[in-house]
């Protein structure tokens, strides 16, 4: 990359321990996005929260390591952790801890940290099932929109989890998106719903990337063009899967790396299959550098 200077793009929500049979990783949508986008030679700032605690020190002195801003020790809660489990297929099942640091932004420190506005801003609907990230969140978008620039391209990673699927929280998020990533489940969740249709129409959506686990992904952008691609082959040079923890964040981080870069679909969802393929080539969500 290189086309996008520092700090364009903020990620904002959850920091967590993925917690494996076999160790802890450090993980959590916004966390892995920030990191695939640092390490991919695009600045990237990122509001989160850890705790006070062993936990959240190694997440700061990891953060540091990385040249990626914006981690915040919470007063009063706990770095968040995750279990995860993965089935024969590899496919991981999650349990998310409650009431820990990033569940409340706003409680671990005043304003957002990196740019004065940036180009993108990526969030997910994980950390707005709490009414205090969504104040938050509102008062940021409100901020920008009246400045000389107005507010950033906002790509929302839906990202739902098993008791963290609120229909209004979903409808909250959709309201605020300019571009929008979710996999064929939450398709399916939000075309259940009884305005559904309406919310993946509204106007202002300017796209939609939908992920089909093995089948790749489709594109659907407001001016009615699509987009069908295949997950990259072994003859395309991906590596063996191990797991497909992180292979979603990691689309993300190239579609927000070509919405900072103003970067055609074509090109920047063909960076995301490839950024994915190496991200499921090793164990956790995070690729070495």
């Amino acid at each position: 990359m290189g086309s996008a200077s520092p700090a364009d793009v903020l990620c904002l929500g959850e920091l967590v321990w993925d917690c494996y049979e076999t160790g802890a990783f450090l993980g959590g949508a916004p966390f892995n996005v920030a990191v695939q986008l640092a390490r991919h030679g695009v600045g990237a700032a990122l509001f989160t929260a850890v705790g006070r605690d062993d936990l959240g020190r190694r997440a700061e002195d990891f953060l540091r390591e990385e040249g990626i801003p914006g981690v915040r020790a919470h007063p009063r809660l706990p770095t968040g952790t995750v279990s995860v489990r993965l089935d024969p297929d590899g496919v991981p099942r999650f349990t998310i801890q409650g009431d820990c640091a990033w569940t409340d932004l706003e409680g671990a420190g005043q304003g957002a940290p990196g740019p004065d506005r940036p180009k993108v801003l990526v969030f997910g609907g994980l950390a707005m099932h709490a009414a205090a990230n969504r104040q938050l969140l509102a008062g940021l978008l409100s901020g920008w929109a009246a400045g000389s620039q107005g507010a950033p391209v906002v790509l929302l990673d839906l990202n739902l989890r098993p008791g963290w699927n609120d229909p209004d929280v979903v409808r909250w998020c959709l309201a605020r998106c300019d571009y929008l990533k979710l996999n064929e489940e939450e398709a399916g969740f939000i075309a259940a719903l009884p305005d559904g249709p309406s919310l993946l129409a509204r106007p202002g959506l300017r796209g939609i990337c939908t992920t089909l686990g093995p089948a790749g992904l489709v594109w659907r952008g407001a001016d009615g063009t699509g987009l069908a691609l295949p997950v990259l082959t072994a003859a395309e040079g991906a590596p063996p899967v191990v797991d497909t923890v992180g292979a979603g964040d990691a689309l993300t981080a190239a579609m927000a790396a070509g919405l900072a870069a103003i970067e055609a679909p074509e090109i920047f969802l063909e960076r995301g299959r490839r950024w994915a393929a190496v991200t499921c080539g090793v164990r956790g969500a995070l690729a070495p550098r």
